[in-house]
């Protein structure tokens, strides 16, 4: 397989700023909660799992709800059930009022208390959404996924339309494999180009990505360019491992090094869907035809670009953050 080909098995399979990690060297009792969460949050970003959840529990443990949360979502292991561990920290994140939490407490994957957890998140949810929370109006879709996709998608729309960009993304890519109903001709491409736009204009990264693809299938090289070049500055973990993969296939060694390494040095290797493993072998494909010399010079411009740049994946982190105390 080609790595460009890989690459885009990857962006389908990946659905914030942050600060320095100036507290990194403290010990985690040395920190305050919400330190804790920044460092677990960005290492989460990072697919350092390991190195996150320890910060992420301490903050959780001290009723942190969205670091709860995103504890909670790191225990999963199973599709159709919850593990025990990620059942006790979803449900004190939901009892610490986030709202993300309810909606996964109230989910068929809950051990218990569902339906508890599914009257009290369902009126929530509707009220904000009365009051265009695009958020709320996605989270109603997940909510009644399952049990009418009519109405799951219709929240969808609703969503998109109110500018939430995941759901702009969603509903764009819905529209492009054939789902909803359009009765004039060209309709249905109108709305794809629309809300892949959309996405695109909101700064949703994997919207960026795909956007900047129908640009270069329609022969729009710069506008291409200027989408990636605007994602590698952002520090896209995912951008840059397709960059890297785009430079081996057309031989440029020197590029496709710098690239994987960009990621090798940044990035973890843990939790699912990591792309490590392929920034590996890029790497190790783009440095066979390389002197000594010019690895080393790609290693310094490694090292220059990672001294201004944060490189992560865009996992959503304002979704954890969503309480009912933000709604104040």
């Amino acid at each position: 397989m080609k790595w460009s080909n890989y690459y885009r098995f990857l962006s389908v399979a990946f659905i914030f700023g942050f600060s320095s990690l100036l507290h990194a060297n403290q010990p985690i009792d040395g920190l305050t909660p919400e330190q804790a969460y920044q460092q677990g949050t960005l290492l989460y970003q990072q697919n350092k799992y390991n190195q996150a959840k320890p910060l992420l529990k301490f903050a959780a443990d001290h009723n942190h709800s969205p670091a709860a949360a995103m504890y909670a979502s790191m225990l999963f292991s199973n599709t159709f059930i919850q593990s025990e561990g990620e059942h006790e920290y979803t449900l004190k994140s939901a009892e610490l009022g986030n709202v993300l939490a309810m909606v996964a407490a109230s989910s068929r994957r809950a051990l218990s208390g569902r339906e508890h957890w599914r009257t009290k998140v369902t009126p929530i949810l509707e009220r904000q959404a009365k009051k265009d929370d695009a958020l709320a109006m996605r989270l109603l879709s997940m909510l009644t996924a399952f049990e009418d996709e009519s109405v799951s998608f219709d929240w969808l729309v609703e969503a998109a339309e109110s500018g939430d960009a995941f759901s702009q993304h969603q509903l764009a890519r819905h529209y492009e494999m054939g789902d909803g109903w359009f009765i004039l001709p060209g309709k249905r491409e109108k709305e794809t180009e629309r809300f892949f736009k959309a996405a695109a204009d909101s700064g949703y990264w994997l919207g960026m990505l795909d956007y900047a693809d129908r640009l270069k299938n329609r022969g729009n090289i710069k506008g291409y360019q200027s989408i990636i070049d605007e994602l590698v500055e952002a520090g896209d973990a995912l951008s840059i491992l397709g960059i890297s993969g785009s430079y081996v296939d057309a031989r440029e060694y020197e590029l496709a090094a710098y690239y994987s390494k960009i990621y090798l040095d940044s990035m973890g290797n843990e939790g699912k869907q990591s792309g490590y493993k392929a920034a590996q072998s890029i790497y190790d494909e783009a440095t066979l035809p390389l002197t000594p010399e010019q690895i080393k010079q790609v290693d310094l411009k490694v090292q220059q670009y990672l001294k201004t740049h944060t490189v992560r994946y865009q996992k959503r982190i304002k979704d954890y953050e969503y309480t009912l105390d933000s709604f104040q």
